[in-house]
């Protein structure tokens, strides 16, 4: 069975954009969970176990789009991007964290989780429509 380079590229470009864009949508769940139940403290460390589940496969396969999508400076340039925003996400907090405790009760905080994680999944889907053309 021969795989060309090109195949695996496709393959890794979608899988890591779709990893992604799932990632995403359950942060989206994650920040409507917690502000609609807030006597749901057992369930916040499930969704928080599953986020981190979802982040350790997101590395390795942005690792793979990147490296299989070599030859497309362009699409392997906003894989790149995407992944250099998924470990600011991942880094944000341990950095920020006095930042963010300061500001529990205020809203941007939540912002700034959506517009990073929204703007992840959209580079990989940028990247994504780049290899394929």
């Amino acid at each position: 069975m021969n795989i060309s380079p090109g195949r695996l590229g496709s393959f890794f470009g979608g899988l890591y954009t779709w990893i992604v864009t799932v990632f995403f949508g359950a942060i989206m769940l994650d920040i409507v969970y917690a502000n609609l139940v807030n006597e749901a403290a057992p369930a916040f460390s499930e969704v928080s176990d599953f986020l981190l589940l979802l982040g350790a496969f997101t590395i390795p396969a942005a690792i793979g789009a990147i490296a299989f999508s070599w030859k497309s400076s362009i699409a392997r340039n906003y894989f790149i991007a995407s992944l250099a925003i998924i470990l600011l996400e991942f880094l944000g907090p341990a950095f920020f964290s006095p930042l963010i405790q300061d500001m529990q009760d205020s809203i941007l905080p939540t912002i700034v989780r959506i517009i990073i994680s929204g703007l992840a999944s959209i580079l990989a889907f940028i990247g994504l429509h780049k290899l394929y053309r």
